[in-house]
């Protein structure tokens, strides 16, 4: 175990991600960029083990031949003091199985999956099977002022490429999946193919939205006979506020054989989005899939779709020039119900924000009119001087471009804005606090002051209830996702 403080190939340890049996993923400083990185150690006696080093060595090369904003990066690999090792991209933030989906709209997490599902679809049409999709390995980023939290799937130990015909895994063939995510043929000991992520997707969307996976069990063999055996369970069961139709979706994508599921995983996060939007689903079973048999140049499959003369090929749009999540990124996002068209998340409630902004921008026009008042009258004053005025001044100078700066921002839909508002209602909230306290000790409490004092820190408990509010902060997400989509930034 390394400690804090430590150097191991040229990287100073910072911190420990997690730890198991294998080995330990570090949080480290890059030596010579700017940057931390997560350093995966094996332990030394498995970096003697043959196969796990060639499932180790395996990743490094499956993950260098993906770029994709939605798949985690590997900047170096190498062997040092009898340890293996993966300098990868640190993601700040949790992963999926952290995720608590009732806490956060329903359309986040769908989100979440849909970006999950486009990196899926771009490894398949680079030959590339990840085979382990579950929600640990989906790691969620954490948002700041430029861009909404997002997924980035990783760990790609048991990947396997399609192209490689008769490479194993394991030379005895061992199984290593996660057995609560597992497909049916992968549980079988079949030959898989892009499907089986879809199917494992489907499961990780499921037990996300449930907190459980659908055949939790404490038996691995009731686990493994409800993936091959029994019905997909209803998800609606366990979380009957989500719409009915997706119990029918992820029907499909769960199904024991693979010819009966979505041609895609982008397919498939489409009908979802389609049941959350009330839409009838009709997902073409003729698309075709994004493998290395039918591939575009660029790397993306060519999907077919129909017209009244039979089926021809669509023109396709590069994924790799879009934000993850935007409908323009997936390969084969289908039309919409009753003509052409692309899905559309719905627009959020805005009058809370609203409002705050007007309420907030109405407050800092009253600051700034002081502020010049103040600013004018001590200019013609024959007391300018004082040190009172002067400090009253600037005073107001900050709160008119605090309060000014929190409304702008607001209104425009940036997190800045939203977390700038509420510190302004929270500093009316102390004002208006200690005004009323200083007023009691003092014994000058008259009516008039206390009521006008009263009236300002409900006002501004309100706003500030408002500003922090799940609603503001919903449409402020949404107002971020549509920067995305449209500027990319």
């Amino acid at each position: 175990m390394l400690g804090v403080g430590a150097t191991f190939a040229g990287y100073r340890i910072e911190g420990i991600l997690g730890q198991g049996g294998m080995g330990t993923v570090y949080l480290a400083r890059h030596p010579r960029l700017p940057r931390s990185v997560a350093l995966k150690l094996l332990n030394r006696e498995v970096s003697t083990d043959p196969e796990l080093s060639r499932r180790f060595e395996r990743e490094a090369d499956v993950i260098a031949r993906l770029e994709h904003p939605a798949i985690v990066g590997i900047y170096d690999r190498g062997t040092d003091d009898g340890h293996l090792w993966i300098a990868m991209q640190y993601v700040r933030g949790t992963d999926a199985s952290a995720w608590d989906a009732a806490a956060h709209p329903a359309m986040t997490t769908v989100r979440l999956i849909t970006e999950t599902a486009v990196a899926l679809d771009y490894a398949h049409s680079r030959g590339v099977l990840h085979r382990d999709v579950k929600p640990a390995n989906i790691l969620i980023a954490d948002s700041d002022d430029f861009r909404e939290n997002h997924a980035v799937l990783t760990d790609f130990g048991i990947a396997r490429l399609t192209d490689a015909d008769n490479t194993k895994v394991t030379a005895t063939g061992t199984f290593t999946a996660t057995l609560a995510y597992g497909s049916p043929e992968q549980l079988s000991g079949e030959p898989v193919d892009h499907r089986s992520d879809q199917y494992s997707l489907a499961c990780t969307l499921f037990a996300v939205f449930a907190g459980h996976p659908p055949y939790a069990s404490t038996n691995p063999g009731q686990v493994v006979m409800g993936h091959i055996s029994k019905p997909p369970p209803r998800l609606t069961e366990s979380r009957p506020d989500l719409p009915a139709g997706i119990d029918g979706v992820l029907a499909r994508a769960m199904a024991k054989h693979r010819d009966d599921r979505f041609a895609t995983c982008t397919e498939f996060v489409d009908a979802v989005r389609d049941a959350f939007a009330g839409r009838p689903i009709a997902a073409d079973p003729a698309r075709s899939a994004p493998t290395v048999h039918n591939a575009a140049p660029g790397g993306y499959a060519t999907p077919v779709v129909r017209n009244g003369n039979g089926m021809v090929a669509a023109p396709q749009r590069d994924a790799r020039l879009w934000a993850p999540g935007d409908p323009r990124a997936a390969p084969n996002a289908h039309p919409a119900v009753g003509g052409p068209g692309k899905w559309r998340e719905p627009t959020p409630p805005k009058a809370t924000p609203i409002t705050m902004g007007i309420l907030t921008l109405l407050f800092g026009l009253l600051f700034a009119a002081v502020f010049v008042g103040g600013l004018a009258r001590s200019m013609t004053s024959a007391n300018s001087g004082d040190v009172g005025s002067k400090v009253a001044v600037v005073v107001f100078l900050l709160l008119t471009l605090l309060w000014n700066s929190a409304a702008i921002l607001l209104l425009a839909g940036r997190h800045a804005g939203r977390i700038l508002t509420a510190i302004c209602w929270g500093i009316g909230v102390a004002v208006c606090v200690a005004a009323l306290i200083w007023m009691v000790l003092e014994g000058s409490a008259e009516r008039g002051p206390v009521t006008l004092y009263l009236w300002l820190l409900v006002l501004s408990g309100s706003a500030l209830a408002g500003a922090a509010g799940r609603a503001t902060k919903r449409w402020v997400e949404y107002r971020t996702r549509l920067r995305l989509r449209t500027y990319r930034f």
